[in-house]
């Protein structure tokens, strides 16, 4: 999965949520689950430290760029989510629905 910027309208898109009886938030709804990356974090699956630490030596250089993102697709794999914020990793566990 692939994070970049949007050029569509917030609002329009909000308004296409609502239409489609979707709800809609400004925020993430997970926000609160995220927890700061530090190394052998407890809770995270077996791999996602050596992952996470090995991404955490790229962020920041720009000519890394892919490499993090591959390391981020490595992560939702074993059902874990970053999130980037100030050159920092944090991460949650990913929620399945079965249907």
């Amino acid at each position: 999965m692939r994070s970049s910027a949007c050029d569509l309208d917030a609002q329009r898109l909000a308004d296409a949520f609502a239409e489609h009886g979707y709800r809609w938030s400004d925020r993430d709804p997970h926000r609160d689950e995220f927890r700061l990356w530090v190394p052998r974090a407890p809770g995270l699956p077996e791999g996602a430290d050596a992952l996470l630490t090995a991404r955490a030596q790229l962020l920041g250089k720009p000519a890394t760029a892919d490499e993090a993102r591959e390391l981020r697709e490595e992560l939702a794999k074993i059902g874990v989510v970053v999130r980037d914020e100030n050159k920092r990793q944090y991460w949650r566990t990913a929620r399945t629905t079965r249907g």
